[in-house]
């Protein structure tokens, strides 16, 4: 296997286990947490919004911010690895898998 095909699947392996392994159990069911982001965002953000958020822009949120993170220190490998598991959730929630 060539080595680019080798650490495309390790970066798939590492987030897979962070979403569905120590995040899941740390941090609790993963559609549960970020529709309750998506309600605080919309509490704190009442006045400034034209419509309320969902957990498809908590997701887009969080992989800019992991974006930014990136850009400013591009060597830090996890930073990558979650923007890869927050697209993964996106796809879930998109797919209606999550009940939302």
């Amino acid at each position: 296997m060539k080595e680019g095909i080798v650490q495309r699947s390790e970066a798939l392996k590492k987030a897979d286990l962070l979403i569905n392994g120590s995040r899941a159990k740390s941090h609790g069911d993963a559609t549960e947490t970020h529709t309750y982001i998506a309600q605080m965002w919309n509490i704190l953000l009442r006045k400034k919004l034209k419509e309320p958020l969902d957990i498809h822009d908590v997701y887009r949120a969080m992989i800019g911010i992991k974006q930014i993170r990136n850009s400013q220190n591009p060597r830090v490998e996890d930073n990558m690895i979650d923007i890869i598991g927050y697209a993964a959730l996106a796809i879930e929630a998109k797919d209606g898998k999550n009940g939302s």
